[in-house]
């Protein structure tokens, strides 16, 4: 990866996005020293502090476990999982933050790491988020949660079913995340903020009110801050 032994990062956070290009910009620019791997699209940077943190805009569940792949291989110790999912219960709201404790996984991805059924992330980290963002004023949710692969094909009997079961919200990475994190030996955490209220069919391509989108762009920016925080203060790097 063209990285030399004192600039292994603390921690990998992933992006699932489709905007790679708008959100690869924004997160690198609060990092220094910015360099792109010899991965394409794995991009290293030190947070102010100095922490060497790796970041990578990585869309859906077969690409976000690369990254975790040849970083938890290589010794980092922790994996962070950002971006947005669609709400799955009355109170889960546009601008809410979810951390997954748990994620079932409808990806196929998984298995190939030796899980099934469900993932989860590190309890310590799921604490320490909540703690951080409930800080900043923002609501959290915390719980069941469940990863799919097929953003358009999801119909709305799966969405009530998904409901019923008592899932947070749903994604396209979280439960891969966690399982490739497992494999290594990594520590692992998902925040994401709620864009999508599936239950009021509503999702990502219809046009937000005003004090929606605000409380979305608040949240988007909130869940980065809190990743950083956590990949300085996180497990370090094993031998």
């Amino acid at each position: 990866m063209g990285l030399a032994d004192p600039e292994l990062p603390a921690a990998v956070i992933c992006e699932g996005t489709w905007w790679r290009e708008r959100q690869t910009a924004l997160r690198l620019s609060t990092l220094t020293e910015v360099r792109e791997l010899d991965f394409p699209d794995m991009w290293w940077g030190r947070m102010p502090d100095g922490t060497p943190v790796a970041y990578c805009c990585a869309y859906g569940a077969p690409r976000v476990v690369e990254p975790v792949h040849a970083l938890g291989a290589a010794g980092t110790a922790l994996a962070i999982q950002i971006g947005s999912c669609g709400g799955l219960q009355p109170e889960v709201r546009t601008g809410d933050l979810v951390l997954p404790e748990e994620a079932t996984i409808r990806e196929s991805t998984s298995p190939a790491y030796g899980t099934t059924g469900r993932s989860r992330a590190t309890p310590e980290l799921v604490d320490a988020a909540a703690a951080e963002l409930l800080a900043r004023g923002l609501t959290v949710h915390r719980g069941s949660h469940l990863t799919t692969s097929a953003l358009l094909a999801q119909t709305s009997a799966e969405v009530e079913a998904w409901s019923v079961a008592g899932h947070l919200a749903v994604d396209m990475e979280t439960s891969a995340l966690f399982s490739a994190a497992a494999a290594f030996g990594m520590a692992a955490v998902s925040l994401l903020y709620v864009w999508d209220e599936l239950l009021a069919g509503r999702s990502w391509m219809d046009p937000l009110p005003p004090d929606d989108e605000r409380r979305r762009l608040d949240a988007d920016a909130a869940l980065y801050d809190v990743a950083l925080e956590l990949a300085a203060r996180g497990p370090g790097i094993r031998d």
